[in-house]
């Protein structure tokens, strides 16, 4: 009995070495594997048309999303009024405007405004007159005119109108959530207190 259970341990310490040796195996496997996170690169670049990727964007003008976003306040970064902006634009929306204008623009997906670090990142630098200094789309003459058909044609994008009606088959719509926020209301009663 006693070389019975001596071969029993020796049996149960090479499972034990073996279970052991696989965990080993595996983490080893999951760590080649595994994919090394890299931080978003505020220097990555997507141009438009993709034939002048490379070209030299110092003289293109900037937008931000803030800068045509009616949700933000002038201090916030916008720059038209509110009634002739849209709510929460993406640079990929701008970026569909400014194709439709067919204007050369350069997207850069991560960079952030100075003013609202909490918000969408992004901003689209945009081509509006040629080396010659010619304008290069009459209907889009300066930054103003193209922030403002932005601001006209953002909400009619199909993409946006997609994303709406998913919003609202899964019972988030915007409405809904503005009006239960307002129900609760908190508010003090009484009389003010003035100067002391």
């Amino acid at each position: 009995s006693l070389v019975q259970s001596r071969k029993n341990l020796e049996k149960m310490s090479s499972k034990r070495q073996k279970k052991l040796q696989a965990r080993k195996n595996q983490t080893l496997e999951e760590q080649e594997d595994e994919i090394e996170y890299v931080p978003r690169d505020a220097k990555v670049k997507i141009t438009w048309p993709r034939t002048l990727a490379g070209i030299d964007d110092s003289k293109f003008i900037c937008i931000w999303p803030n800068n045509i976003n009616s949700k933000k306040t002038i201090i916030r970064g916008r720059r038209i009024a509110k009634e002739a902006g849209c709510e929460d634009p993406l640079v990929h929306e701008m970026s569909e405007v400014c194709q439709y204008y067919k204007l050369t623009h350069v997207v850069e997906p991560y960079k952030q405004i100075p003013r609202d670090f909490n918000f969408y990142p992004g901003r689209i630098k945009v081509q509006l007159v040629d080396e010659n200094g010619k304008i290069m789309n009459q209907e889009v003459p300066n930054r103003r005119s193209l922030m403002l058909k932005m601001g006209e044609l953002i909400p009619k994008l199909a993409s946006r109108k997609k994303k709406q009606q998913q919003d609202h088959q899964a019972g988030i719509g915007t409405s809904g959530t503005l009006t239960t926020g307002a129900a609760g209301g908190n508010k003090k009663k009484g009389k003010k207190k003035g100067r002391r």
